[in-house]
């Protein structure tokens, strides 16, 4: 058996390797986002996309994504411990997934009205928009399975230290959107019907990203074949993970069908504004969140495995540390700079200075939501470790009650930006919730007392950079967007600068993220 303790070396290769994979992929999410708003702005036909769009990705919770790792990589874990064949497992759990996504697929290609009905009832008084959204709703769906079998090939490479590929390959749908739009640009600049050109792009860039992970995996794992050992008891018990995992999605995505109606009931664009703002906001902590809830899993899997809760501590400790430590300054921009990154990157072609705006605002409202999310992917690994998913149904279900009530109350008044504050407090009360209840479970080895000094000193080198960039942003002219030289140096100096007093006063408080890594650096540069 692996051992379960990992030195913060090595939980640290794993990071970067998660984040650096996780960076490239999000970074080709805004260039697909980019072009995108500037061929359809935003309006009717990108609100279509992005609802149908979204079907897929709500059902990937069920069958997919941190769900499906968060009971596989467990269960290998426990597997490999006691001696068992952990690729009848896999193979196993491979073959019910297979037939899942059949279903799933099968009824949201043969019913695509009613999904549409779920996510935006409110399209219904437009005919010409809700059946754009249905048809293309049809011809998304299969993009469930792709994500499906990449999340599988996923957590098997975690499980044998390996994380880049898996965390690049959802790069590929951006890729393939891109190019997408760019040819069919190139080759007909006045296209009748320009969402087609990005369903296109997802299919050929799902397929894409599915065949990347094959190598790697037939190295480090092996070849995965159908298996219909459905008797084994592991395999029954990766099942009752996988059936608690939909019980918790279906109270996630009852929020997230929440706030689709919401916003699609605000007018046309609201979806789009909202998209826009979000997205920048997963490329923000989803980089360094997803990374280190990544890297986390197998460690703190094999601690609870081998019952060693010290070892358990210091994993969650660390992560949680490091997660603040990155994500902190994060925010400390976007707040001051929201306007700067949104006109840069979608005041263009199609998307005018008015929808700009109310991205800009609605990724304010965002920031502490961003905070939240990245905590609760964190912590959720714990969750998944310890195989403990009936405390979180109840969160769930609280999460969804609040976010409906907030934001029946805010978006008649605020419409779009009062569904992201509705989402922020809710995402907060949530955290808060998932610490009270992992503290209960665990006791004494949460150990986030020890944290509060750290952060507070985090959140001391944030104040300074986050006046800096509100004084800077008075420089540029936003509604010009990219097109004005002057705005990129202002945008790019800015960032540059707040960066550099983030650092010198880290550096001055000794915050240990840092003077680690720095020790570590020098260390290596002696002769």
């Amino acid at each position: 058996p692996l051992p379960s303790t990992r030195s913060p070396s090595r939980f640290l290769r794993a990071f970067l390797s998660s984040a650096l994979g996780t960076a490239f992929s999000r970074v080709l999410g805004a260039m697909r986002d980019v072009a995108i708003a500037g061929l359809l702005g935003a309006g009717s036909s990108s609100d279509a996309f992005f609802v149908a769009f979204t079907v897929p990705n709500t059902f990937r919770r069920f069958v997919a994504d941190e769900g499906l790792t968060g009971a596989l990589v467990p269960a290998v874990a426990k597997t490999e411990e006691e001696g068992d064949d952990a690729h009848v497992l896999a193979n196993t759990v491979f073959t019910f997934l297979i037939a899942l996504n059949v279903v799933f697929c099968g009824l949201g290609m043969l019913f695509p009205e009613v999904l549409v009905h779920l996510f935006a009832s409110a399209f219904a008084d437009d005919p010409e928009k809700f059946a754009l959204t249905a048809s293309m709703t049809r011809w998304l769906m299969p993009f469930l399975a792709m994500v499906s079998l990449v999340s599988f090939f996923e957590g098997l490479l975690n499980h044998r230290g390996h994380f880049f590929v898996p965390k690049v390959a959802p790069g590929m749908v951006s890729l393939g959107v891109v190019a997408a739009v760019v040819g069919a640009r190139l080759l007909d600049p006045e296209l009748a019907d320009p969402a087609w050109v990005l369903v296109g792009g997802v299919l050929v860039g799902g397929g894409v990203h599915v065949l990347v992970n094959l190598p790697v995996l037939g190295r480090l794992w092996g070849p995965i074949r159908l298996s219909f050992a459905f008797s084994r008891p592991r395999f029954r018990g990766v099942v009752t993970e996988l059936g608690k995992v939909v019980a918790i999605g279906i109270f996630a995505q009852i929020n997230l069908l929440v706030l689709r109606q919401l916003a699609a009931a605000v007018g046309d664009g609201a979806v789009t504004h909202y998209w826009n703002a979000n997205r920048l906001v997963d490329l923000s902590q989803g980089i360094i969140a997803v990374a280190i809830g990544s890297a986390l899993l197998p460690g703190i899997s094999r601690a609870v495995a081998s019952r060693d809760f010290v070892a358990f501590e210091k994993e969650l400790s660390r992560s949680l540390r490091l997660a603040s430590f990155l994500l902190i300054p994060v925010a400390a921009v976007l707040v001051p700079f929201a306007l700067p990154i949104t006109a840069i990157l979608f005041r263009h072609g199609a998307y005018s200075w008015e929808a700009t705006q109310i991205t800009a605002s609605s990724l304010q409202l965002l920031v502490p939501m961003m905070l939240a999310i990245a905590g609760i992917n964190i912590v959720k690994k714990a969750f998944f470790a310890l195989e403990r998913r009936n405390p979180l149904l109840g969160i769930g279900a609280i999460g969804v009650a609040v976010t409906g009530a907030l934001g029946w109350l805010l978006v008649d008044q605020y419409g779009v930006l009062g569904l992201c504050a509705a989402l922020s407090l809710s995402t907060v009360l949530q955290l808060l919730a998932y610490f009270v209840t992992l503290r209960i479970v665990v006791g004494p080895h949460l150990g986030l007392g020890l944290m509060a000094s750290p952060v507070a000193k985090m959140w001391l080198a944030a104040v300074p950079t986050a006046a800096l960039l509100w004084f800077a942003r008075q420089a540029g002219d936003w509604s010009a967007g990219p097109s004005l030289w002057w705005n990129w140096a202002v945008l790019l100096l800015g960032l540059g600068a707040g960066g550099g007093v983030y650092l010198s006063l880290a550096w001055v408080l000794k915050i240990e993220e840092l003077t680690r890594v720095v020790d570590r650096v020098r260390a290596r540069a002696r002769p």
